[in-house]
């Protein structure tokens, strides 16, 4: 063993260097290998099972609906995509003449 680990010290400085970017290469990935498999594995023993979506009744359905339809019409309302309402004018020459004015 320890001959290898000499052997692994000579050579040119290029071959040193391959060799270590190697090792640091092949380290990262199976270590970011076993955490994400660590990983998922905790999770999918936390988390409850995915349901399918053939899997719901069809009233569950109707109020997922209604409630997007709900929030899709408050979102229009609060970014002011409603109709204003207008101020009444009056139509006639006659009717201007008689309106109060802001002067």
């Amino acid at each position: 063993m320890a001959r290898w680990i000499g052997t692994l010290n000579e050579g040119s400085l290029l071959r040193r260097t391959l060799m270590a970017i190697g090792t640091f290469v092949l380290g990262s990935l199976t270590f970011v290998g076993v955490v994400s498999l660590v990983l998922v594995s905790v999770a999918k023993a936390v988390l409850p099972p995915h349901e399918a979506p053939n899997d719901k009744d069809p009233a569950a359905d109707a109020t997922e609906e209604a409630d997007s339809e709900a929030s899709a019409g408050a979102s229009k309302t609060a970014l002011g995509k409603t109709s204003r309402s207008k101020r009444p004018r009056p139509s006639s020459p006659a009717a201007r003449e008689s309106a109060p004015s802001a002067d």
